[in-house]
């Protein structure tokens, strides 16, 4: 049987915050961390869901969830370079 993953629940702290690490009750110096490894989720395997396990294991909560966000950003912005090139 496969290994299955909790894949977060987003936790909102200051709705009026300025910024989305203080509205998600993230450090500020997490954030980078976090596109890092959206990035490397991205490059780690060859299917989404690998990618999304990958990330899974990682990452817990809010910082789950902001990583996925990235993660399908870069999933995207990569789809659309590569039909551009064809």
């Amino acid at each position: 049987m496969s290994p299955t993953y909790n894949l977060g629940t987003l936790t909102i702290l200051d709705h009026e915050a300025g910024k989305l690490t203080d509205a998600l009750g993230i450090s500020e110096h997490r954030f980078d961390d976090l596109v890092d490894h959206a990035r490397r989720a991205y490059d780690y395997e060859d299917t989404i869901s690998e990618s999304i396990e990958w990330l899974a294991q990682r990452l817990n909560g809010s910082e789950l969830v902001l990583a996925m966000v990235f993660f399908g950003r870069i999933w995207e912005q990569k789809t659309e370079s590569e039909e551009e090139d064809k």
